[in-house]
């Protein structure tokens, strides 16, 4: 199994602000590098941190939103099991965004 080391960053957070520190040396040719003070950070597929857009980050989240609700409408489910998968996979994503966004 490989780690994508290229895609990892360390943030440090002291009393919730966030706090400059040296690269994480793992061995010899693998550095951890630290993510910049105003830098966007992506968790779960949503950019986070405080130099991030509300306008563009919304208009992000509700296309992806209503790109989940018609990929659960155009499958051949009953009822029943449509409002089920919007319920378990599309709005999660969007209460998820609530914290993030303003």
């Amino acid at each position: 199994m490989e780690f994508g080391l290229d895609k990892c960053a360390t943030a440090v957070l002291k009393h919730s602000k966030p706090t400059k520190r040296q690269n994480i040396s793992v061995n010899n040719w693998t550095v951890i590098r630290n993510v910049a003070l105003d830098e966007p950070y992506k968790y779960l597929g949503t950019e986070e941190g405080d130099g991030i857009d509300n306008s563009q980050m919304t208009d992000k989240i509700v296309k992806e939103y209503y790109s989940r609700i018609r990929q659960f409408l155009k499958m051949e489910l009953n009822l029943k099991n449509k409002i089920t998968a919007i319920n378990m996979l599309a709005v999660p994503f969007l209460v998820y965004s609530f914290v993030i966004v303003n």
